[in-house]
């Protein structure tokens, strides 16, 4: 049922993140809905709603704004991964690791879509990588401070059910 809900919620963040959000944009970074979440519930109930977040609300964004197939999805899974890393290197992912990965990996997203955007297309004259990656960065922060405690006593929650279950 996770995965069923990570997929939905996949679908319509990328959704939110492909139709009113860049109009909410200033100074050309915006929020990366997607990447955040996925990073958060990676972190927080496991990898692999995390790798559906990525890779579904990835594919539905490149969709809908006529990127190259998959460059959003091949950042997202690269982010989710390196959360996944950072999650497994804590014991346990509390809530300031989960906040200060999703920034970082937020402000490393940016400038590689860039990058990898210019590898696959020609990029418009005057783009800059680095424009828009501090106020992506905060605007990450505020929805991963946001988040982080609803996943994070999702998966308190869902824990004390397994731990609750016996076994036959």
């Amino acid at each position: 049922m996770s995965l069923v809900l990570a997929a939905v919620g996949a679908a319509v963040a990328a959704l939110i993140q492909s139709t009113v959000l860049p109009f909410a944009a200033e100074g050309g970074g915006g929020l990366d809905l997607v990447l955040v979440i996925a990073v958060v519930w990676t972190m927080a109930l496991g990898l692999e709603g995390g790798l559906v977040w990525a890779f579904l609300g990835g594919l539905v964004i490149d969709v809908l704004l006529m990127r190259p197939l998959g460059l959003t999805a091949f950042i997202d899974l690269l982010a989710v991964g390196a959360a996944w890393v950072v999650g497994r290197l804590v014991v346990r992912a509390r809530y300031p690791v989960i906040v200060v990965t999703a920034v970082a990996l937020a402000g490393v997203s940016l400038p590689l879509t860039v990058v990898l955007y210019g590898v696959l297309r020609e990029l418009p004259a005057g783009t800059d990588p680095m424009a828009g990656a501090v106020s992506s960065m905060l605007l990450a922060g505020i929805l991963a401070v946001l988040v982080a405690p609803v996943a994070l006593a999702v998966a308190r929650r869902t824990r004390a059910d397994d731990a609750e279950r016996v076994d036959w």
